[in-house]
């Protein structure tokens, strides 16, 4: 096999993984044997050579759809994929209009802040290449998950980002929360943890997804809201966290059990960045997106179909 050839099945070989199995970037690098970057640039020159293309099947309805959407909760951008038959291609797919979206929002001098979780995950790993932007700082929203899934943790994630826009990524080096009130206010008064607190402050973009109370949620799966704390939230209406903070059915922020503390920027301080793009789908979150986009969390909203259908229906029983 000539170097051409060789050249070629690399390239195919990575976007079947990719693309096909589902794997994320480090996994193909383990894979193959090479370098996370070096995954980045052969998916990079799959799609400008043709060899991938993309297709999400958008129809002239989705369009319509997506300037409803805009109208009726008064958000700047939205953008709808379909809906797909799995939990993962979903979370594909909105990953790849994300990176697209996060792309032509991406400014310089800028500070953007980045949540985490699986979807934000494959937002990170759409952004094949990279893509200098002068000035630009990125900053995790939220403190860290001990036990999340590798690669979802909001210093990962924004370093993945970061390396992409080649601009220094910042985490925020505290647990997302803490058991006491004594403790939380111990780290939020380190010099350095409100250092980087103050800069999400200072954000002019801010990424993040939702959550839902549910048992399939994965702040209760790993361990982070125990029964206890979930009945406690329920009983006041909770339906929903962003940032992994709790809020109702109409986006109003919940009292938060006695044992929970977050170590992160509040929602309201989260509602002053002027640009604030929610990624999420789902049947299971459709009601947490439409409680985030009823709170005014979103300026820029990227779901799926089965979402959008209910988000316009609620919009359009109303008095």
């Amino acid at each position: 096999m000539n170097e051409l050839d060789t050249k070629a099945t690399e390239l195919a070989r990575a976007a079947w993984l990719y693309y096909v199995e589902e794997l994320t970037q480090s996994q193909i690098a383990d894979k193959l044997g090479v370098s996370r970057s070096t995954v980045i640039r052969l998916l990079q020159r799959a799609r400008q050579s043709g060899l991938v293309t993309i297709s999400l099947g958008v129809s002239p309805e989705t369009f319509e759809a997506e300037r409803d959407l805009e109208a009726f909760y008064g958000l700047k951008k939205v953008r709808i994929v379909p809906k797909a038959d799995n939990g993962a291609m979903q979370r594909r797919w909105l990953g790849q209009v994300a990176a697209e979206t996060l792309q032509e929002m991406a400014r310089e001098n800028s500070i953007v802040a980045i949540s985490w979780g699986r979807t934000l995950q494959s937002m990170a790993d759409s952004l094949h290449g990279e893509y200098t932007v002068p000035n630009m700082q990125i900053v995790a929203l939220i403190g860290g998950l001990h036990n999340a899934q590798k690669g979802t943790n909001p210093h990962e994630v924004a370093e993945q980002v970061g390396q992409f826009f080649k601009a220094p990524a910042r985490a925020l080096y505290a647990p997302v929360y803490v058991r006491n009130a004594e403790t939380a206010a111990g780290l939020i008064s380190d010099p350095g943890l409100n250092e980087t607190l103050d800069m999400a402050r200072r954000a002019s973009l801010v990424v993040f997804s939702i959550g839902g109370l549910t048992d399939e949620a994965t702040m209760l799966q790993l361990g982070y809201v125990n029964p206890t704390e979930k009945e406690f939230l329920s009983r006041r209406g909770a339906v929903a966290d962003i940032a992994c903070r709790w809020i109702d059915a109409n986006g109003e922020p919940v009292e938060l059990p006695p044992t929970i503390h977050p170590i992160g920027i509040s929602l309201g301080e989260l509602r002053t960045i002027p640009d604030r793009l929610m990624v999420a789908g789902g049947a299971s979150k459709a009601e947490a997106i439409l409680a985030g986009v009823r709170g005014g969390y979103a300026t820029h909203l990227i779901t799926d179909e089965s979402v959008a259908v209910r988000l316009l229906a609620d919009a359009r029983n109303k008095p």
